[in-house]
C-alpha cells in the first residue's frame, strides 16, 4: 500500500485517455469525463475513483450490529480505522447496450489479510461488496469537489492485473487505445482492525453502502430456526419405531446440539 503522490507531474485518465497536469495531486477531477480520478501509486496514470460515502462511526456500528460485539460493552477495542481506495479491473461486454450491463471484475491487488477477499474469474461475488455496481456509470462513482487535491484515504498500488499480466504492464496496456475493455477503478472499504475478548480481528465494511464484507456477515436466524427444528423432528421420528416416546429426549439434546454448532459455524464466518 502507498500513500504517495507520486512524482511524475503530469497523467492521464485511464477512463477516458484524457491527459492532465495535476502538480503532485493525489486526486484531480478529469477535464473530459468529469470523473474524480487518483493517481495510481508509483505511476503517472490516474484511475476512476468511487466517492466514499458513509462514515467511520456508521461503518463500525453496521460491523458491531452484525459481529454483535455491543452484546457486551467495553469490550471491543478498535486498534485502527482507515478508508483504503483499493483497485479492482473491470471489463464490460461492449456488444450489450446497457447501462445494467454487468461487467467481470477483477482485484488488482490482494488483501485478504486485512480481511478483504479478493474478486477473480472464478468468484465474482464477495458478500456486502458492491464494487460492480457501483463502477457501471460515472453517476454512480460519485464526485469529489473541484480540484480535490488529496484523500483522507490508503491508496493501495495495482500488483496484478487481468490475464496473468503484472500490475505494471497492465496498466500500460490500459493506457493503449485497445485496452480490450479493461478499465482500473478505486473503490473505497473501510478498514478495522479491533481487539475482541482479547483476540485480533480484522474486517472492511463497503465504504458506499455501510454493510460489512466478506466474513462479517449476519447471523441466518431463520436458517438457524428451521434447521434445528427440522434435525428436532427428523431425529424424533427416526427413533419414535425403535424406541417410541423415550425418544423425545435424545431428539432434543441432538437438535440442541445442532444449533450450537450452527450458532459456533455463523459467528467465526
Amino acid at each position: 500500500m502507498s500513500d504517495s503522490a507520486g512524482t511524475s507531474r503530469s497523467g492521464r485518465c485511464l477512463a477516458c485517455g484524457a491527459g492532465a497536469k495535476p502538480g503532485d495531486a493525489q486526486a484531480v477531477n478529469c477535464p473530459r469525463c468529469g470523473l474524480t480520478l487518483l493517481r495510481v501509486p508509483g505511476t503517472s496514470s490516474f484511475a476512476p475513483a468511487v466517492i466514499p460515502a458513509v462514515s467511520r462511526e456508521d461503518a463500525w456500528r453496521a460491523l458491531a450490529r452484525m459481529r454483535r460485539l455491543e452484546a457486551v460493552a467495553g469490550v471491543a477495542e478498535i486498534r485502527s480505522a482507515r478508508i483504503l481506495m483499493v483497485p479492482f479491473w473491470r471489463q464490460v461486454d461492449e456488444g450489450v447496450r446497457s447501462v445494467s450491463r454487468p461487467g467481470v471484475v477483477l482485484s488488482a491487488a490482494e488483501l485478504l489479510p486485512v480481511g478483504l477477499p479478493g474478486l477473480s474469474p472464478s468468484r465474482q461475488q464477495v458478500a456486502g461488496l458492491d464494487v460492480e455496481r457501483r463502477t457501471r456509470t460515472g453517476d454512480a462513482l460519485g464526485r469529489l469537489e473541484e480540484n480535490p487535491g488529496r484523500v483522507d484515504a490508503g491508496v493501495v498500488a495495482v500488483v496484478r492485473g487481468p490475464g496473468g499480466l503484472s500490475g505494471l504492464e497492465a496498466l500500460e496496456a490500459a493506457a493503449a487505445p485497445s485496452a480490450g475493455g479493461w478499465t482500473l477503478y478505486y473503490y473505497p472499504v473501510w478498514s478495522f482492525h479491533y481487539v475482541f475478548y482479547s483476540k485480533e480481528y480484522f474486517h472492511v465494511v463497503d465504504a458506499t453502502t455501510g454493510r460489512p464484507v466478506g466474513p462479517a456477515r449476519e447471523v441466518s436466524w431463520p436458517l438457524v430456526a428451521w434447521t434445528a427444528a427440522a434435525s428436532q423432528a427428523g431425529a424424533f421420528l427416526a427413533a419414535l419405531p425403535l424406541i417410541g416416546a423415550a425418544a423425545a429426549l435424545p431428539a432434543w439434546l441432538v437438535s440442541l446440539g445442532v444449533m450450537r454448532w450452527l450458532l459456533r459455524r455463523q459467528r467465526r464466518a
